[in-house]
Protein backbone atom coordinates (compact mmCIF):
# COMPACT_ATOMS: atom_id res chain seq x y z
CA UNK A 1 0.00 0.00 0.00
CA UNK A 2 1.00 3.51 -0.81
CA UNK A 3 2.77 4.99 2.70
CA UNK A 4 0.97 8.35 1.52
CA UNK A 5 -2.66 7.00 0.84
CA UNK A 6 -4.66 6.55 4.37
CA UNK A 7 -5.72 2.89 5.57
CA UNK A 8 -9.26 2.10 4.75
CA UNK A 9 -10.77 2.52 8.24
CA UNK A 10 -14.09 0.73 9.42
CA UNK A 11 -17.42 1.85 7.49
CA UNK A 12 -19.40 4.21 8.87
CA UNK A 13 -22.52 1.90 8.63
CA UNK A 14 -21.01 -0.43 10.92
CA UNK A 15 -21.58 1.61 13.87
CA UNK A 16 -24.94 2.80 15.66
CA UNK A 17 -25.69 6.41 14.76
CA UNK A 18 -28.73 8.04 16.63
CA UNK A 19 -30.87 10.63 15.66
CA UNK A 20 -28.21 13.72 17.26
CA UNK A 21 -25.19 12.24 15.29
CA UNK A 22 -26.96 11.92 11.74
CA UNK A 23 -28.02 15.79 12.59
CA UNK A 24 -24.81 16.63 12.76
CA UNK A 25 -23.36 14.32 9.77
CA UNK A 26 -26.19 16.12 7.12
CA UNK A 27 -24.87 19.46 9.00
CA UNK A 28 -21.18 18.45 7.95
CA UNK A 29 -20.08 18.82 11.39
CA UNK A 30 -19.32 15.41 11.77
CA UNK A 31 -17.14 13.38 8.92
CA UNK A 32 -14.42 14.73 6.28
CA UNK A 33 -11.53 12.96 4.49
CA UNK A 34 -8.77 10.95 6.23
CA UNK A 35 -7.28 10.28 2.63
CA UNK A 36 -4.63 13.03 1.43
CA UNK A 37 -7.04 15.82 -0.23
CA UNK A 38 -7.12 19.37 -1.19
CA UNK A 39 -10.66 21.62 -1.45
CA UNK A 40 -11.16 22.88 -4.62
CA UNK A 41 -13.99 25.52 -6.10
CA UNK A 42 -15.64 25.07 -9.30
CA UNK A 43 -17.97 27.10 -11.06
CA UNK A 44 -20.59 25.56 -13.61
CA UNK A 45 -22.05 26.34 -16.97
CA UNK A 46 -24.73 28.17 -15.39
CA UNK A 47 -22.70 30.12 -13.09
CA UNK A 48 -23.00 27.85 -9.87
CA UNK A 49 -20.29 27.84 -7.65
CA UNK A 50 -19.99 24.06 -6.37
CA UNK A 51 -17.07 23.25 -3.08
CA UNK A 52 -14.78 19.80 -3.54
CA UNK A 53 -12.00 18.07 -1.86
CA UNK A 54 -9.57 16.29 -4.63
CA UNK A 55 -8.09 13.34 -2.84
CA UNK A 56 -5.33 12.49 -5.14
CA UNK A 57 -5.08 8.81 -4.73
CA UNK A 58 -1.52 6.96 -4.99
CA UNK A 59 1.40 9.80 -5.43
CA UNK A 60 1.94 10.79 -9.04
CA UNK A 61 -0.98 9.33 -11.06
CA UNK A 62 -2.69 10.94 -13.97
CA UNK A 63 -4.44 7.98 -14.20
CA UNK A 64 -8.21 7.09 -13.92
CA UNK A 65 -10.38 9.77 -11.53
CA UNK A 66 -13.84 9.94 -10.70
CA UNK A 67 -16.36 12.31 -9.95
CA UNK A 68 -18.54 11.44 -7.01
CA UNK A 69 -22.05 12.79 -6.44
CA UNK A 70 -23.73 12.37 -3.27
CA UNK A 71 -27.73 11.85 -2.48
CA UNK A 72 -30.17 14.10 -1.12
CA UNK A 73 -29.89 15.89 2.03
CA UNK A 74 -26.46 14.73 2.59
CA UNK A 75 -22.75 16.16 1.18
CA UNK A 76 -19.18 15.08 0.41
CA UNK A 77 -17.99 15.43 4.28
CA UNK A 78 -20.72 13.46 5.22
CA UNK A 79 -19.08 9.89 7.25
CA UNK A 80 -20.49 7.46 4.47
CA UNK A 81 -19.60 9.88 1.09
CA UNK A 82 -16.10 10.65 3.07
CA UNK A 83 -15.52 7.00 3.19
CA UNK A 84 -16.59 5.82 -0.46
CA UNK A 85 -13.87 8.93 -1.18
CA UNK A 86 -11.31 7.70 1.10
CA UNK A 87 -11.84 4.39 -0.12
CA UNK A 88 -11.53 4.66 -4.00
CA UNK A 89 -8.67 6.98 -3.59
CA UNK A 90 -6.75 4.46 -2.41
CA UNK A 91 -6.44 3.38 -6.27
CA UNK A 92 -7.14 6.40 -8.25
CA UNK A 93 -8.08 9.98 -8.09
CA UNK A 94 -11.86 11.27 -6.94
CA UNK A 95 -13.05 14.30 -6.66
CA UNK A 96 -16.15 14.52 -4.67
CA UNK A 97 -18.35 17.33 -4.86
CA UNK A 98 -21.05 19.23 -3.08
CA UNK A 99 -24.14 19.26 -5.62
CA UNK A 100 -25.72 22.49 -5.83
CA UNK A 101 -28.52 23.71 -2.76
CA UNK A 102 -26.50 21.53 -0.50
CA UNK A 103 -23.29 21.54 1.90
CA UNK A 104 -20.59 24.03 0.95
CA UNK A 105 -22.23 24.92 -3.21
CA UNK A 106 -24.49 27.60 -3.82
CA UNK A 107 -27.31 27.28 -5.90
CA UNK A 108 -30.68 25.24 -5.38
CA UNK A 109 -31.70 21.65 -5.73
CA UNK A 110 -33.32 20.52 -8.69
CA UNK A 111 -33.39 16.92 -7.57
CA UNK A 112 -30.72 15.74 -9.98
CA UNK A 113 -31.77 17.51 -13.15
CA UNK A 114 -29.61 20.79 -13.29
CA UNK A 115 -27.22 18.66 -11.20
CA UNK A 116 -25.47 17.26 -14.38
CA UNK A 117 -24.05 20.45 -14.91
CA UNK A 118 -22.10 19.82 -11.54
CA UNK A 119 -21.24 16.27 -12.55
CA UNK A 120 -20.03 17.98 -16.23
CA UNK A 121 -18.10 20.81 -14.47
CA UNK A 122 -16.35 18.30 -12.40
CA UNK A 123 -15.44 16.19 -15.37
CA UNK A 124 -13.91 19.32 -17.07
CA UNK A 125 -12.10 20.35 -13.59
CA UNK A 126 -10.54 16.31 -14.01
CA UNK A 127 -9.47 16.72 -17.66
CA UNK A 128 -7.96 20.11 -16.99
CA UNK A 129 -6.14 18.76 -14.39
CA UNK A 130 -4.31 16.07 -16.57
CA UNK A 131 -6.53 13.21 -15.90
CA UNK A 132 -7.25 11.41 -19.62
CA UNK A 133 -10.26 8.75 -18.42
CA UNK A 134 -13.02 9.97 -16.20
CA UNK A 135 -15.61 7.96 -14.80
CA UNK A 136 -18.74 9.53 -12.49
CA UNK A 137 -20.28 7.65 -9.98
CA UNK A 138 -23.60 8.71 -8.19
CA UNK A 139 -25.30 7.62 -5.38
CA UNK A 140 -29.25 7.85 -5.40
CA UNK A 141 -29.98 11.64 -6.55
CA UNK A 142 -26.09 11.93 -7.20
CA UNK A 143 -27.16 8.95 -9.81
CA UNK A 144 -29.74 10.58 -11.42
CA UNK A 145 -27.54 13.35 -11.74
CA UNK A 146 -24.34 11.13 -13.42
CA UNK A 147 -27.38 10.14 -15.48
CA UNK A 148 -28.30 13.11 -16.94
CA UNK A 149 -24.92 13.92 -17.44
CA UNK A 150 -24.22 11.21 -19.93
CA UNK A 151 -26.93 11.87 -22.12
CA UNK A 152 -26.47 15.26 -22.28
CA UNK A 153 -23.18 14.53 -23.54
CA UNK A 154 -20.61 15.29 -20.89
CA UNK A 155 -17.51 13.39 -21.59
CA UNK A 156 -18.21 10.46 -19.23
CA UNK A 157 -15.60 7.58 -19.64
CA UNK A 158 -17.55 5.06 -17.65
CA UNK A 159 -20.94 5.88 -15.22
CA UNK A 160 -21.76 4.29 -11.76
CA UNK A 161 -25.22 4.48 -10.29
CA UNK A 162 -26.15 3.42 -7.17
CA UNK A 163 -29.60 2.78 -5.59
CA UNK A 164 -31.01 4.71 -8.97
CA UNK A 165 -34.57 5.13 -9.52
CA UNK A 166 -35.64 4.15 -13.08
CA UNK A 167 -38.90 6.64 -13.07
CA UNK A 168 -40.20 10.10 -11.31
CA UNK A 169 -43.24 8.68 -9.64
CA UNK A 170 -45.90 10.85 -9.11
CA UNK A 171 -47.64 10.43 -6.34
CA UNK A 172 -44.70 8.62 -4.33
CA UNK A 173 -45.19 4.61 -4.07
CA UNK A 174 -42.79 3.98 -0.98
CA UNK A 175 -43.19 5.02 2.49
CA UNK A 176 -39.96 6.83 2.27
CA UNK A 177 -40.13 8.62 -0.59
CA UNK A 178 -43.72 9.66 0.31
CA UNK A 179 -41.76 11.54 3.25
CA UNK A 180 -39.52 13.25 1.04
CA UNK A 181 -42.27 14.42 -1.24
CA UNK A 182 -44.40 15.59 1.89
CA UNK A 183 -41.85 17.90 2.20
CA UNK A 184 -41.32 19.13 -1.10
CA UNK A 185 -44.43 19.75 -1.30
CA UNK A 186 -44.56 22.12 1.75
CA UNK A 187 -43.29 25.46 1.52
CA UNK A 188 -42.86 25.17 5.69
CA UNK A 189 -41.26 22.06 5.44
CA UNK A 190 -38.72 22.97 2.51
CA UNK A 191 -37.61 26.24 4.45
CA UNK A 192 -37.07 23.85 7.78
CA UNK A 193 -34.70 21.93 5.79
CA UNK A 194 -33.14 24.88 4.50
CA UNK A 195 -33.03 26.14 8.24
CA UNK A 196 -31.59 22.50 9.57
CA UNK A 197 -29.57 21.13 7.37
CA UNK A 198 -28.82 24.37 4.55
CA UNK A 199 -30.77 22.31 1.73
CA UNK A 200 -32.48 24.66 -0.80
CA UNK A 201 -34.78 22.75 -2.89
CA UNK A 202 -36.55 23.99 -5.76
CA UNK A 203 -40.62 24.05 -5.20
CA UNK A 204 -42.87 22.34 -7.06
CA UNK A 205 -43.97 24.67 -8.98
CA UNK A 206 -40.40 25.67 -10.48
CA UNK A 207 -39.61 22.39 -11.66
CA UNK A 208 -39.51 21.34 -14.87
CA UNK A 209 -39.82 17.63 -15.27
CA UNK A 210 -36.71 15.88 -16.87
CA UNK A 211 -36.33 12.81 -18.80
CA UNK A 212 -36.86 9.43 -16.85
CA UNK A 213 -33.62 7.98 -15.87
CA UNK A 214 -34.92 4.43 -17.55
CA UNK A 215 -35.30 6.70 -21.08
CA UNK A 216 -32.13 8.95 -20.34
CA UNK A 217 -29.65 5.47 -20.45
CA UNK A 218 -30.57 4.82 -24.35
CA UNK A 219 -28.53 7.58 -24.93
CA UNK A 220 -25.66 6.89 -23.10
CA UNK A 221 -22.87 4.73 -24.75
CA UNK A 222 -20.26 5.12 -21.95
CA UNK A 223 -19.73 1.42 -20.08
CA UNK A 224 -22.74 1.68 -17.31
CA UNK A 225 -22.73 -0.27 -13.69
CA UNK A 226 -25.96 -0.19 -12.32
CA UNK A 227 -25.66 -0.94 -8.18
CA UNK A 228 -28.86 -1.45 -6.26
CA UNK A 229 -29.55 -3.41 -2.71
CA UNK A 230 -32.14 -5.93 -2.21
CA UNK A 231 -33.08 -4.52 1.23
CA UNK A 232 -33.59 -0.54 -0.57
CA UNK A 233 -36.57 0.75 1.07
CA UNK A 234 -36.74 3.74 -1.54
CA UNK A 235 -36.82 2.11 -4.75
CA UNK A 236 -37.55 -1.49 -6.09
CA UNK A 237 -34.79 -3.65 -7.66
CA UNK A 238 -36.68 -3.79 -10.69
CA UNK A 239 -36.00 -0.21 -11.53
CA UNK A 240 -32.16 -0.99 -11.36
CA UNK A 241 -32.96 -4.12 -14.15
CA UNK A 242 -34.49 -1.61 -16.42
CA UNK A 243 -31.70 0.98 -16.16
CA UNK A 244 -29.42 -1.77 -17.22
CA UNK A 245 -31.50 -3.49 -19.99
CA UNK A 246 -31.99 -0.16 -21.17
CA UNK A 247 -28.40 1.30 -21.57
CA UNK A 248 -27.11 1.72 -25.24
CA UNK A 249 -23.41 0.56 -24.05
CA UNK A 250 -22.12 -1.92 -22.09
CA UNK A 251 -24.10 -2.43 -19.35
CA UNK A 252 -23.30 -4.69 -15.70
CA UNK A 253 -26.33 -5.04 -13.01
CA UNK A 254 -25.24 -5.57 -8.83
CA UNK A 255 -28.08 -6.78 -7.30
CA UNK A 256 -26.41 -6.71 -3.83
CA UNK A 257 -27.66 -8.94 -0.88
CA UNK A 258 -29.85 -8.37 1.74
CA UNK A 259 -27.92 -6.30 3.82
CA UNK A 260 -27.32 -3.25 1.53
CA UNK A 261 -30.02 -0.80 1.94
CA UNK A 262 -30.23 2.52 0.04
CA UNK A 263 -27.24 4.58 -1.33
CA UNK A 264 -24.77 5.45 1.76
CA UNK A 265 -26.74 2.75 3.57
CA UNK A 266 -25.36 -0.12 1.47
CA UNK A 267 -21.46 1.34 1.47
CA UNK A 268 -18.88 -1.56 3.71
CA UNK A 269 -15.47 -2.00 3.10
CA UNK A 270 -16.52 -4.86 1.12
CA UNK A 271 -18.28 -3.35 -1.25
CA UNK A 272 -15.69 -0.11 -1.35
CA UNK A 273 -12.94 -2.47 -2.51
CA UNK A 274 -15.13 -4.68 -5.07
CA UNK A 275 -16.32 -0.91 -6.82
CA UNK A 276 -12.79 0.06 -7.17
CA UNK A 277 -11.81 -3.52 -8.90
CA UNK A 278 -14.60 -2.63 -11.14
CA UNK A 279 -13.81 0.88 -12.03
CA UNK A 280 -10.35 -0.26 -12.75
CA UNK A 281 -11.31 -3.01 -14.84
CA UNK A 282 -13.65 -0.45 -16.88
CA UNK A 283 -10.61 1.38 -17.53
CA UNK A 284 -8.36 -1.26 -18.58
CA UNK A 285 -11.23 -3.09 -20.65
CA UNK A 286 -13.81 -0.63 -21.49
CA UNK A 287 -16.19 -3.11 -19.44
CA UNK A 288 -17.71 -3.42 -16.17
CA UNK A 289 -17.70 -6.94 -14.78
CA UNK A 290 -20.49 -8.87 -14.01
CA UNK A 291 -21.36 -10.07 -10.41
CA UNK A 292 -24.12 -12.56 -9.92
CA UNK A 293 -27.54 -11.09 -8.91
CA UNK A 294 -29.56 -12.37 -5.88
CA UNK A 295 -32.88 -12.66 -6.41
CA UNK A 296 -35.39 -11.14 -4.78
Amino acid sequence: MNPDVHPLRSAPGQRRRGRVRRFLEARGHVGGHRAPHVETRLVTEDGTRLSGTYLPGPVGTRGPAVVLAHGFAANRRKPAYAYLADGLAQRMSVLALDLRGHGGSGGISTLGDREALDVAAGIAWLRAYGHRWVGAVGLSMGATSVLHAGARGAPADAIVVVSATARFRMPAETPPMQRLASVWHTPWKRHGLRALLRVRIVPPTAWTSPGHPEDLVAGISAPLLVVHGDDDAYFPTDDARALAAGAAGPAALWIEPAGFGHAEDGITATFVEALSDAILEAHRTGRFPARPAVAR
